[in-house]
């Protein structure tokens, strides 16, 4: 397998498919980026007023749900929309990006397989149908996610202080180790899932059988993981930004001016920042996408051999095999003949 070449054909479609990238990539990413900068918030400002800056009185969440009931009362107007708002975003977000990544995926194996006609509409209406099976993997293994050990172990030095943390150390070094092995054997899991219609245990068997027969392409999973991280680093420093762009813009117009005109320039600033975040994010989710199909076509396509299979002949590198024979032996006894004829 050529590493380089998928990866650089991967890249080279990518770039041709802009309706790939537009309704599967930076759409979705709308939803997850915008989730993601408001737990990155959070996060943030659940450390603020922990022990180990601020020591307030009351927790984070109570903090945040007083605000957001004084924010009601004060707007009773806005209770309403603001409610069919939320409720339609979390619906959204719980089931447009994982039909994404299924019609995505379904886009470009067909694409890769000659499918040329197979665009946007058919990697939509056939990645529906791997939509429920993809969604009960994708919280499965979301408990094991590196994110999650994260937000657990960020909970646990809140909250629990730094004795209990150190204690529960190489618990969560355990975990980790666990959570990287899980995300490795199941590589490929969402490709049997969507291409192979196969049920979800029977994927993730399937997915650690083809990562451990085909080691030799362990170098690709290790260019992969590195894009992946490099994904992360970018999708991390982007979502930091957001919040933290909003907050400061905000902050001091509000101190300059008026308190509305201050939130008012920080949410559109907010909103650039988060188009721009999630157009990237779309880019490299494609760019993911195509990699890993590309990938998972190409391994198994490949007939494994087993010890009684016959290896074809190579006539750049020929290898020595014992031909087998129709002929009988030359000698054999009136006893011999009859068994071996037998």
């Amino acid at each position: 397998m050529d590493y380089k070449q998928i990866i650089a054909e991967s890249w080279g479609y990518t770039q041709k498919n802009k309706k790939l990238i537009l309704w599967f990539g930076f759409l979705p990413a709308m939803f997850t980026t915008s989730v993601g900068a408001g737990y990155i918030a959070y996060q943030l400002f659940a450390f603020k007023t922990s022990w180990m800056f601020d020591d307030a009185e009351h927790s984070s969440l109570t903090q945040v749900i007083t605000f957001i009931w004084d924010f009601l009362k004060a707007h009773v107007s806005w209770t309403i929309p603001l409610i069919i708002v939320a409720v339609l975003f979390f619906i959204f977000y719980m089931l447009f990006p994982t039909i994404a990544q299924a019609s995505a995926i379904q886009m470009i194996a067909r694409n890769r397989n000659g499918q040329k006609e197979a665009g946007v509409g058919t990697g939509l209406r056939h990645g529906i149908m791997s939509f429920l099976p993809l969604f009960e993997y994708h919280l499965l293994i979301k408990t094991f996610s590196f994110f999650s050990i994260l937000i657990e172990m960020s909970f646990v030095v809140r909250n629990l202080g730094p004795a209990i943390f150190k204690f529960l150390m190489p618990v969560f070094i355990i975990f980790i180790f666990i959570s990287l092995l899980l995300t490795l054997l199941f590589t490929y899991t969402d490709f049997f899932i969507v291409i192979d219609r196969k049920r979800v245990f029977e994927s993730m068997k399937e997915s650690g059988k083809l990562v451990i027969t085909h080691w030799q392409s362990t170098f690709l999973i290790t260019i992969l993981m590195i894009i992946i991280g490099v994904r992360i680093v970018i999708q991390a420093f982007l979502v930091l930004a957001i919040p933290g762009i909003i907050i400061l813009v905000s902050g001091y117009i509000a101190t300059m001016t008026l308190l509305v005109t201050g939130v008012i320039v920080g949410l559109i600033i907010g909103s650039i920042v988060l188009v721009i975040a999630a157009y990237l994010n779309g880019v490299v989710d494609i760019f993911s996408y195509s990699v890993w199909t590309f990938t998972f076509l190409a391994l198994t396509s490949e007939k494994e051999l087993s010890a009684r299979d016959h290896a074809v002949a190579d006539t750049e590198n020929p290898i020595a095999v014992t031909p087998q024979s129709d002929e009988k032996p030359a000698l054999f006894s009136g006893v011999e003949r009859e068994e071996y004829e037998k």
